[in-house]
């Protein structure tokens, strides 16, 4: 009755599962990767809106007793995109190349070290 929603939900539920247990993850690098343990919370929160959304829309003739537009989750994700853009800054601080010498990054610089640089540049910055 309600395929995009479901579908939307389905995927909002894995990704949310996935955003938390990066952010356990990220845990061992402590205050080295501080900012970017904040940035999978705010994204996980932003999932979490997300995911009730498509419920509420969902379970929305038990709820508010009308049942509402499979298409307003669309509005719902359009909502939860533009504020997760709007302060991109503070969620997307991954980045895939290095910020001084532009050689590429691991998968643990990339999500656990807030500095951005790869390991040469790194100990040239520290020492």
């Amino acid at each position: 009755m309600y395929p995009i929603s479901d579908g939307i939900a389905k995927l909002a539920y894995f990704l949310f599962m996935g955003i938390l247990l990066l952010n356990v993850a990220q845990k061992r690098s402590g205050n080295k990767g501080l900012q970017k343990r904040t940035a999978t919370l705010y994204l996980g929160i932003g999932i979490l809106v997300l995911y009730l959304g498509a419920g509420a829309i969902r379970y929305s003739s038990r709820l508010f007793q009308i049942p509402l537009p499979d298409y307003l989750i669309l509005a719902i994700l359009g909502v939860v995109l533009g504020v997760l853009y709007l302060y991109r800054d503070k969620t997307f601080p991954f980045l895939r190349r290095c910020k001084k010498c532009g050689s590429p990054l691991s998968l643990n610089q990339i999500f656990m070290i807030d500095s951005n640089l790869c390991s040469r540049c790194e100990e040239e910055a520290t020492g």
